[in-house]
């Protein structure tokens, strides 16, 4: 996993804050990331890609000096940050966020998916637990789960935190019907089984909020990339306590 603060990017691999498992995937501990607050924010963004080239848009440049104003625990990336992930995309991209003061996690986006993907911006499956919560990062760039990403899903909810949050790149579902993962059934199978708190999405630049059953699913691709829908440009602030409220802040 590479977590980003500020100027510097430390790349976590092993060390003392990651949770030793039988599944193929890391488990971090993010007190060991975060230090210890609570009640904590957390900020999720979505598709910050340009149409063309490598220079991030203005808008992602503005969104990212509102988060520092909000100062979060940390903030999630939601996918799609390059055109090509080439190695020059992803220097481009790595230069413009490294303002953040809040760490950074990042969900792999189709744009992203490169062989490159790993050495800039590390694991593509995760999952980081803090205080009551519990946050899975999954990689659907392709559009789907495999079976390994399934378990390692089940077996982390299976622990049973309080608040439970995943996170991944293509939604399950799309209230148009195009742009969504193939055979999506399993995971939102198990999202239920579960009563996972909250899915968060991008790829499609625009904002959609729904509910299956317990689970609510946002859907948040307005980062910076050319609008679709009619879509705004926004990032999402979410507050975790003894409730989870959030906020979609326009841009």
């Amino acid at each position: 996993m590479v977590i980003a603060a500020g100027a510097a990017v430390l790349i976590m691999v092993a060390g003392d804050h990651v949770q030793r498992t039988q599944n193929p995937y890391p488990v971090y501990e993010g007190e060991g990331l975060f230090g210890n607050t609570y009640p904590y924010t957390f900020v999720y963004f979505g598709d910050t890609r340009p149409a063309e080239g490598s220079q991030s848009p203005e808008v992602f440049i503005t969104l990212l000096a509102k988060i520092n104003e909000l100062d979060p625990l940390f903030v999630v990336g939601g996918g799609d940050f390059v055109v090509e992930g080439t190695p020059q995309d992803f220097d481009a991209f790595l230069e413009t966020v490294s303002v953040l003061r809040s760490p950074i996690l990042y969900v792999c986006g189709n744009h992203d998916d490169s062989s490159y993907y790993t050495s800039y911006l590390g694991e593509r499956v995760y999952a980081v637990t803090y205080q009551n919560s519990l946050f899975v990062i999954l990689d659907n760039s392709k559009k789907v789960l495999n079976e390994s990403q399934l378990e390692f899903l089940e077996n982390q909810l299976r622990k049973g935190f309080e608040h439970t949050f995943v996170f991944m790149h293509v939604p399950p579902l799309d209230p148009q019907g195009t742009y969504c993962m193939i055979q999506p059934e399993e995971f939102l199978e198990i999202v239920q089984k579960y009563h996972v708190d909250y899915v968060f999405c991008s790829h499609i630049h625009h904002l959609y909020e729904e509910n299956v059953n317990e689970t609510r699913v946002l859907i948040s691709g307005g980062a910076g990339s050319p609008l679709t829908r009619q879509g705004v440009h926004h990032f999402i602030i979410v507050r975790v306590g003894n409730e989870i409220t959030y906020e979609v802040i326009p841009l």
